[in-house]
This record gives C-alpha cells, sequence and structure tokens, in this order.
C-alpha cells in the first residue's frame, strides 16, 4: 500500500512538472522580482484641483494612486511606497509611506495650500526604484 502510494505521487509530480513545462526547481524556488521605473506608474485624479486654506481646509484632495509592477509586468503586492513633494505646502494622507495591496496599489491624497504645479515623486524603498511615470498636480485658488 505505501509503494503504491509513494508510486502515484511521485507520477502526479512528473506529470504536473512536465504540464507546466517547467523543471520543478523552479515551480518551488522563491522569486524576488524586482520593480521596474519604468512599468510602474501612477494615476492623478482630479489634475486639477483647488487649494485648500488649512491641512484639514475645504480645499480638494487629489487622489494619487501608484501602482508597481515588477520588470516583468507582474504585480508586486506588499511593497512600502513613499510619496514626496516638490512643494513644502503639500500635505500627503494618510502618511507619506504606504504598503501596496494585493494589485500592487498604493493609494495617497494630496492637499496643497498654495496655488501651481506640483509634481510628486513616488519611490519604492526597499530597492529606492523611483516611478518615472507620474503626471503633475495643478492647484488653483
Amino acid at each position: 500500500m505505501a509503494l503504491s502510494s509513494l508510486f502515484f505521487l511521485l507520477f502526479f509530480v512528473a506529470v504536473g512538472s512536465i504540464t507546466l513545462d517547467r523543471p520543478l526547481s523552479g515551480i518551488l524556488k522563491a522569486k524576488n522580482i524586482a520593480p521596474s521605473p519604468l512599468k510602474s506608474f501612477a494615476v492623478v485624479f482630479p489634475q486639477v484641483a483647488k487649494i485648500s486654506d488649512s491641512q484639514d481646509g475645504n480645499g480638494s484632495k487629489v487622489k494619487v494612486s501608484v501602482y508597481i509592477r515588477g520588470v516583468d509586468g507582474s504585480i508586486l503586492p506588499n511593497r512600502t511606497v513613499k510619496l514626496t513633494a516638490d512643494n513644502p505646502s503639500v500635505f500627503i494622507e494618510p502618511a507619506d509611506s504606504i504598503q501596496t495591496n494585493d494589485i500592487g496599489q498604493a493609494e495617497f491624497l494630496v492637499v496643497s495650500l498654495d496655488a501651481g504645479k506640483i509634481k510628486v515623486t513616488a519611490t519604492e524603498v526597499a530597492t529606492n526604484t523611483q516611478v518615472i511615470n507620474i503626471p503633475t498636480i495643478e492647484f488653483i485658488k
């Protein structure tokens, strides 16, 4: 009985390995995919918003969604993303560093006290990879 069980176990492992067209070591090996600065991107909505009177004021909050992708285009969950702005009057909520969710997305809310165009920068913290594809935000009075 034990030999029959062992035979069927090895048979199904071999068939699975051939079906997946990969060696068994490739399936069992852990993968550490580096984030891609070109395939990662951010979506800003709205791109034009009103300024705020204070950090918690009545101005518009701009939603910045940063998506982290690997060099092979795969989704990278549980990565820490840091968002910074080139203007000191910009506030980032809930924090300037957030972990990506299951779809590789980190969501930030941005508020500005001053009018003008703001350039935000997103960086994946573990590898210090900067996301290149981020639109600018314009705050108006």
